[in-house]
């Protein structure tokens, strides 16, 4: 029997604020080796119904969006790229001395989020903010939510991008 993956994720904000960082904490004082400690926080932000939110679009994703008529298809080398290596920010995290969950959590929130890019934009340099060329609005919408390592596509989503595609054309 397969389980929700609600049971898995802190719906509330304030208590995932808290858990999150009240454990970040836990992390940081562990005797464990660094990598170990970054391995643990991948896990522990995991519990985030939007880890690694999406707020935004390379045009090259768009245009690979388009040949496969807006939907998600397997294999058709799409992505959340982020923007910040999570390497990079966990080893950050581990070394700075954050007070509080709100400070926290706002570091926390300003790293955690990916665009879709293609997997060669994604594996050749990285991506930098200057290459979203389309914004995804954080509006009632919740496009591009979390579903395990990828996002949920649906209809809702496969509109938003024909609509990016339209006002690119116009």
């Amino acid at each position: 029997m397969k389980e929700s993956l609600s049971k898995y994720h802190i719906a509330n904000e304030q208590t995932l604020k808290v858990v999150l960082f009240n454990d970040y904490l836990l992390i940081k004082q562990m005797q464990a080796p660094l990598h170990n400690k970054i391995k643990l926080l991948s896990t522990l932000f995991s519990i985030n119904p939007n880890s690694w939110r999406v707020i935004g679009i390379t045009p090259a994703a768009l245009a690979v969006f388009k040949l496969h008529d807006f939907k998600k298809v397997s294999g058709m080398g799409i992505n959340r790229s982020h923007i910040v290596q999570r390497h990079t920010f966990y080893k950050q995290l581990l070394e700075d001395n954050i007070r509080n969950h709100e400070t926290f959590w706002e570091q926390y929130y300003q790293n955690d989020c990916t665009i879709l890019a293609t997997s060669s934009e994604n594996m050749a340099k990285g991506i930098a903010l200057n290459e979203i060329a389309f914004a995804v609005p954080a509006d009632e919408r919740k496009l591009f939510r979390t579903a395990g390592f990828a996002w949920k596509h649906k209809e809702e989503e496969e509109n938003f991008l024909k609509e990016l595609c339209a006002l690119k054309i116009t």
